[in-house]
């Protein structure tokens, strides 16, 4: 498609919820917003040469001047790219990416509230879910889109990181959200990150729960006379990819998961009052295929990153987060270290497995 768009612009039809995910997998390629856009470049002497051209998701008017005036040809692209062609591309536009970002969620979230302020509003937090692991599965009323990693994708960094600085609880407060249930699977006083991850919930709207299942009841037997925000910490794939003593069948694990969603939408169906869901994941996993063992800073205890700053080589580079400044793998094919015989997947590096996470918005 490249050599195509160096003799000639051409159309393509991408979905609005990956084309953000595309774009940074076009690299050079110029995607102009409007035609009036191109025009204004493509007329301007100041301009010297014209970038490869992509016109996506022209308008119907658009894309009849397009093809009928100038003749310019469609091409087909897949829904989405490959893992391999994201990997190639983002560690030279991690920043400047157009993907959301997770340090932007919590804003995200309050501004699409904003819009139509439903009763329920809930945000479920997965520990340990990629991407590309769930981009297959589909929700009624539900949109998915891809989430940047954009620090370091480990938890206690990234899980601050979607609730944000002024944390969401009190940013929803602000929208009339004076009610608020929280649950998750650690004691506050014994745990230091839910004590963060849940600021602004007294000791009585906190729940601790054990299973998925104990979570649904209390939210179907709950009433909700005024708007109110539930915020839900639970595992997703990160224990069994760090200790499991047998291979773990991700795609059953990944089904089971599946499933809970499944479950709570109708659960929230069946309260029969307005709802919004956001489903998002704090890191993905690179599972284990072999990768090559290249050490980092003769680091003995972390697979894809080290809190050292390394010479510079291939395949690295340094991530500043939480105030520090991390070294950190690029890519899905190396890790610093031979793993143990429990574990089965890695994260802390920058690669489409573990700095993309889902954000559904489900209504």
């Amino acid at each position: 498609m490249r050599e195509q768009l160096e003799s000639i612009p051409c159309l393509t039809e991408l979905p609005e919820n990956y084309r953000a995910l595309w774009e940074l997998c076009l690299g050079e390629i110029w995607c102009p917003a409007t035609l009036a856009e191109w025009r204004e470049r493509i007329d301007s002497s100041r301009k010297t040469g014209i970038a490869p051209t992509l016109f996506v998701n022209p308008s119907a008017k658009e894309r009849e001047e397009l093809t009928q005036v100038f003749g310019f040809p469609t091409v087909a692209l897949p829904e989405y790219p490959s893992i391999a062609e994201v990997n190639q591309a983002l560690p030279h536009r991690f920043e400047t990416s157009k993907l959301l970002k997770q340090s932007r969620v919590a804003t995200e979230i309050t501004k699409r509230l904003k819009t139509e302020l439903p009763q329920i509003a809930l945000l479920l937090v997965f520990d340990g879910l990629s991407f590309y692991d769930v981009i297959d599965w589909k929700f009624s009323g539900g949109r998915l889109e891809p989430c940047l990693v954009d620090g370091l994708s480990i938890t206690q960094h990234a899980m601050p990181r979607i609730v944000g600085s002024d944390v969401l609880t009190y940013r929803l407060f602000e929208l009339g959200y004076t009610r608020r249930m929280g649950f998750s699977y650690w004691e506050r006083a014994k745990n230091p990150l839910t004590d963060t991850l849940f600021s602004g919930f007294l000791k009585p709207q906190l729940h601790r729960v054990t299973t998925f299942d104990e979570f649904l009841g209390k939210l179907s037997e709950a009433e909700f006379p005024h708007p109110t925000y539930l915020q839900i910490i639970r595992t997703g794939l990160d224990s069994v990819s760090h200790t499991h003593r047998e291979k773990p069948n991700v795609p059953a694990l990944l089904d089971n998961l599946k499933n809970d969603i499944m479950a709570l939408v109708d659960v929230l169906r069946e309260i029969d009052t307005s709802f919004r869901l956001f489903i998002t994941a704090d890191h993905g996993i690179l599972w284990y295929t072999n990768q090559d063992v290249v050490p980092l800073a003769n680091e003995k205890y972390k697979m894809r990153y080290t809190e050292k700053t390394c010479a510079t080589r291939e395949n690295v580079c340094t991530l500043k987060s939480h105030g520090s400044t991390y070294t950190v793998f690029l890519g899905d094919s190396e890790i610093a270290r031979a793993r143990r015989t429990t574990e089965w997947g890695f994260h802390g590096g920058i690669s489409a497995q573990e700095s993309l996470v889902p954000f559904w918005d489900i209504q």
